[in-house]
């Protein structure tokens, strides 16, 4: 076995809300964890990526770090009213009480950057190790656990490891598991835009399908703290780039926001809607 062998008794693969979640939830139970990140820890992440955490997220992180469920709810976004339009036409409407202090809202919404500060800072007071800048290459399982190799050549060795290292994840492919379940073809683009403090919009969350100004394309606007996600459902025959790029993204807001709004985007990206799991795995 080349390079320096460490030994611990878990290992998570992967910092980001899933892996810390999953480290804190050990300590929970006085099990020493190692987090092994690839990235360094002073990592920029655009964009608000994961933004919505339901009501039964908050009670878990509450359940296994008393106080952190709260700290998410006071951080976050709990929209008063939610609208569902047809067209243009308002069809479904929904009023949530106003949030009480000693319990979870239904849900909050915050960028993931800040949800993954608070689950690190909790990880730290937790006494989670984390290893930064430290890319996995290998992961083999034996009778006696599992060897992690990093792409500098070290060695680590643990009784359980948890792949947390998302789509493109090493831990799988080392292992053979592929995800199952649906994949859809629909393209989306998802668009951060950043609140103008002196007039903001109502706190609203509003599902635009068919919206008239967008030729009958889906429009969602989902307000998070200091700012709004915008998706836009793109047609199967629609250009990408068009819509999907900068400029692109500049020439369509406007038909469905404030035109000052334009020049208050900060991220872009696309996705797919992926409803697709890796099966139980234990080895």
């Amino acid at each position: 076995m080349k390079g320096k062998t460490n030994q611990r008794p878990v290992l998570v693969i992967g910092a980001g809300p899933i892996g810390m979640t999953a480290a804190l939830a050990l300590r929970r139970f006085d099990i020493p964890t190692t987090i092994i990140e690839a990235e360094p820890k002073e990592r920029i992440r655009p964009g608000s990526r994961a933004i919505y955490f339901h009501k039964a997220t908050l009670k878990h992180w509450e359940d296994i770090y008393p106080g952190l469920g709260f700290t998410f709810a006071k951080h976050g976004v709990v929209w008063p009213v939610k609208r569902t339009l047809f067209g243009g036409k308002e069809v479904y409407i929904k009023r949530y009480p106003a949030p009480n202090r000693n319990e979870l809202p239904p849900f909050t919404s915050l960028p993931q950057v800040e949800a993954e500060k608070f689950l690190y800072e909790a990880c730290v007071a937790a006494g989670v190790e984390f290893i930064w800048n430290s890319p996995v290459r290998q992961v083999e399982t034996n009778e006696n656990g599992v060897i992690v190799t990093t792409e500098s050549g070290k060695v680590w060795e643990a009784d359980y490891a948890i792949g947390a290292d998302g789509a493109r994840s090493v831990v799988r492919q080392s292992l053979g598991i592929e995800l199952e379940g649906p994949r859809s073809r629909d393209r989306f683009v998802v668009v951060d835009i950043e609140e103008d403090p002196s007039a903001p919009l109502p706190l609203e969350r509003v599902f635009h399908y068919q919206h008239p100004a967008m030729e009958g394309r889906n429009v969602l606007f989902v307000p998070f703290a200091g700012g709004w996600r915008v998706d836009l459902q793109l047609f199967a025959e629609d250009d990408a780039q068009q819509y999907g790029s900068i400029e692109g993204v500049r020439q369509w807001i406007p038909k469905v926001m404030d035109k000052k709004y334009a020049d208050r985007i900060t991220w872009v990206s696309m996705y797919q809607f992926h409803q697709a799991v890796g099966p139980y795995v234990h080895r």
